[in-house]
């Protein structure tokens, strides 16, 4: 049995198109459909809501200037990801900082993490926010976006510019070193 969507407008694509087109309208659509989520991403690497406002800004701005050399070899969002991560790469080299990211992980599923009150909770939840900043950078942006922004493994590989075995690869261990020190087996 075939399921029908009913279509609202637009993809992402044909609004890059129109943009290159001369559409200044279809690239406030874009902006309108993903600066939200963008921002979230952002905020999870800078954790600094001015940081992250300025660097989406960057994003637009530098999304603004290269709309006409998307080919549409891969979706829009992995594209506009792409560009986020690089972004925030050169935000923190050009600071010196090391981080490159921090996943908010007060919705991170762990089934092993019995918590039953908000004390316990909150607890819980500071032990796993530690245990995924120990993580090396690559991991923690691909569990970032495989939880939070839900990407496949194949769009993971094409943001981070890696095959999608390092992909699924990465995510692997970031899971595994989660629950060995969530279980207190790893420092």
């Amino acid at each position: 049995m075939s399921t029908v969507t009913a279509r609202t407008g637009p993809d992402d694509a044909e609004l890059v198109q129109a943009f290159a087109g001369g559409s200044e309208q279809a690239f406030k659509e874009l902006v309108c459909r993903h600066q939200a989520p963008l921002y979230r991403f952002v905020w999870r690497q800078v954790r600094n809501q001015t940081e992250a406002a300025d660097l989406c800004q960057d994003i637009f701005v530098k999304l603004f200037l290269k709309a006409g050399g998307f080919r549409g070899e891969s979706s829009f969002r992995t594209w506009l990801y792409q560009i986020a991560i690089n972004q925030c790469r050169n935000h923190f080299r050009s600071r010196g900082r090391e981080r490159l990211e921090d996943v908010e992980i007060e919705t991170l599923p762990l089934a092993d993490c019995p918590a039953n009150d908000a004390a316990e909770a909150a607890q819980e939840a500071r032990r796993v926010r530690t245990a995924v900043e120990a993580l090396p950078p690559k991991q923690r942006n691909t569990l970032e976006l495989r939880f939070y922004r839900d990407c496949t493994f194949a769009e993971i590989a094409e943001i981070m510019s890696c095959p999608v075995g390092t992909a699924k690869a990465n995510y692997h261990h970031a899971i595994t070193s989660l629950r060995k020190r969530m279980r207190g087996l790893e420092p």
